[in-house]
């Protein structure tokens, strides 16, 4: 994973396995987003939305933007694809999975939640150009991993509070801050 050490992988493998036995797909679908705020981290917020409800893959989906997670809700994907940029982890299953990633978790013992839950992680840049994440981008998605599906809890009401979280990983300790962000709709029709 380039910049990303050992450490930092096994990590990342934890939180994902976390996150797919949790099921958040069970509770929140692809038309709602999680507003992710993080102090330490430059850039952001992005904005996170959990797949699985409604679509066959399941996953995690941090956008960079809120105009980006906005044209998903109103665009088929194919029409805006190459100006979005995120941040996400997909699972797949062991026969589809990359497999030097099958062998890498066999042979570092990193942890995962079954045979269809093997952990992509990626970072798609405007162009649909996809690289693997940073150290930094990595650390951002295992935080979040960690802490949406307990956000999904707290936060079952879908009122936009903000909920505070500490997470230390392997770059240090972040504060950050989860909310639900009302997606805009489609304007009523007007009633003639």
């Amino acid at each position: 994973m380039g910049t990303v050490s050992r450490e930092q992988t096994r990590d990342f493998y934890r939180a994902a396995a976390s996150f797919y036995r949790q099921s958040p797909w069970r509770i929140a679908s692809e038309a709602e987003t999680i507003r992710v705020a993080c102090q330490q981290l430059g850039g952001g917020p992005w904005y996170a939305v959990i797949l699985g409800k409604v679509i066959d893959t399941q996953g995690l989906m941090l956008y960079d933007d809120l105009e980006g997670r906005r044209l998903m809700q109103r665009v088929k994907y194919e029409l805006i694809a190459d100006r979005l940029q995120t941040i996400g982890v997909h699972f797949e299953d062991a026969r589809g999975a990359d497999p030097g990633s099958v062998a890498l978790v066999r042979e570092q013992g990193f942890e995962i939640a079954g045979p269809n839950a093997y952990p992509l992680a990626f970072r798609m840049e405007t162009g649909r150009r996809f690289r693997e994440p940073a150290a930094w981008e990595l650390e951002l998605l295992e935080a979040c991993l960690w802490t949406i599906p307990d956000f999904l809890k707290r936060a079952a009401d879908r009122k936009p509070d903000v909920y505070e979280y500490a997470f230390d990983g392997t770059i240090g300790r972040m504060s950050m801050d989860l909310a639900w962000v009302p997606i805009g709709r489609s304007r009523p029709r007007r009633r003639d």
